[in-house]
């Protein structure tokens, strides 16, 4: 028998309590605890002078640039329900292409063409449904929630302005985002992976290390060997030892510094994720060196390298929603990272059934 489906929506609309978006992906529970984190969305180099889709969390939206900064909100024209990214930005305000609605920074509806008075009252109602926004690291972060339950990440080198970041070109997974940043956070599967860029050797164990909780998140140490040597230190040897510091901040956002054990040259390598539905994450990464002036060309195809190295693997898991419950599967020492952002997740009360 074939689903039925609505084709009206209801003559009150006062019963429609919930805040999930229309076909939403995640549970209940798991949309509304995502929905307090800050979430990227966009580079801001790339919204320019037109409006620009995005969607987070099975969310529509709509990111467009005014002299006012980033305004970012639902893709949905409170008159009529079009698409704003379909629409344009004139005279510092983005505006609706069905009846030429016009919205400043803010959200407030500024003018009505289709009104012959143009000191008519404009109903308060007729706004965008906004959302927090803020641009940090040249990212631009949005929030679904009026309060957001935790802050954005505090990244050190990327934060700091006397070092130049570079942005590596953002691309999407057919993966969930825990299953992304889990991977982000692995170490044992350098050696085999990653044999093309950075990995190590396979007959060498991973050191034991721990795991501290912080007030963001999660962070730990790991000193490794790499096959190889890719950094411009003019420290010479075909191989480097190396100590990797990860720095998760819940959800879905960690950096790793990268220190080789001789010499003062350390990279900072940040990644973020967007949540665009269930099993399917767009990737933010910035990258920047204590050099003054890092290679480009070489970051930024190694970074993407080492992406392609990844995406297969990760896309390629089952399930493909992250146990959260550790009895689901084996671990191994060297999990020790991964274990532990399981038991965080669970705690924040993600993973919860779904109700009948």
């Amino acid at each position: 028998m074939a689903k039925r489906i609505n084709v009206f929506q209801p003559t009150d609309s006062s019963k429609n309590t919930t805040a999930l978006p229309r076909n939403c992906s995640f549970n209940e529970t798991d949309w509304s605890i995502l929905a307090g984190f800050w979430h990227p969305v966009a580079y801001a180099h790339e919204v320019t002078d037109k409006p620009m889709p995005a969607k987070l969390l099975d969310v529509e939206l709509v990111i467009y640039r005014t002299s006012n900064g980033i305004g970012v909100a639902r893709d949905i024209c409170p008159h009529r329900g079009t698409r704003l990214s379909g629409g344009w930005v004139k005279d510092d305000r983005i505006v609706c292409p069905m009846h030429g609605l016009c919205f400043d920074h803010s959200g407030a509806c500024t003018k009505i063409p289709s009104v012959s008075d143009a000191n008519a009252r404009i109903p308060p109602r007729m706004r965008l449904q906004s959302l927090l926004n803020e641009e940090r690291y040249g990212i631009i972060w949005a929030c679904l929630s009026e309060t957001p339950s935790h802050a954005l990440p505090d990244w050190p080198g990327i934060g700091d302005p006397n070092l130049k970041n570079l942005h590596i070109p953002s691309g999407t997974w057919a993966a969930a985002a825990s299953r992304h940043v889990e991977n982000f956070n692995d170490v044992a599967h350098f050696p085999f992976v990653h044999k093309e860029t950075f990995g190590g050797y396979e007959s060498d164990p991973i050191p034991n290390y721990e795991v501290t909780a912080t007030d963001y998140g999660l962070t730990f140490d790991l000193p490794y060997l790499e096959e190889g040597n890719r950094f411009p230190d003019d420290i010479e040897g075909h191989e480097r030892h190396v100590t990797y510091t990860y720095q998760l901040t819940l959800p879905f956002s960690t950096i790793i510094i990268i220190k080789p054990d001789e010499g003062p040259y350390a990279q900072y390598f940040a990644d973020t994720v967007c949540p665009v539905s269930a099993r399917e994450t767009r990737i933010f990464q910035v990258v920047t060196d204590t050099s003054g002036e890092p290679d480009a060309d070489f970051l930024i195809k190694e970074s993407q390298m080492v992406n392609n190295e990844d995406k297969a693997i990760v896309e390629s898991q089952r399930p493909e929603d992250l146990p959260l419950d550790l009895k689901d599967e084996i671990h191994i020492p060297a999990d020790r990272m991964s274990v532990e952002y399981r038991r965080t997740l669970a705690r924040l009360g993600l993973g919860a059934p779904f109700s009948s």
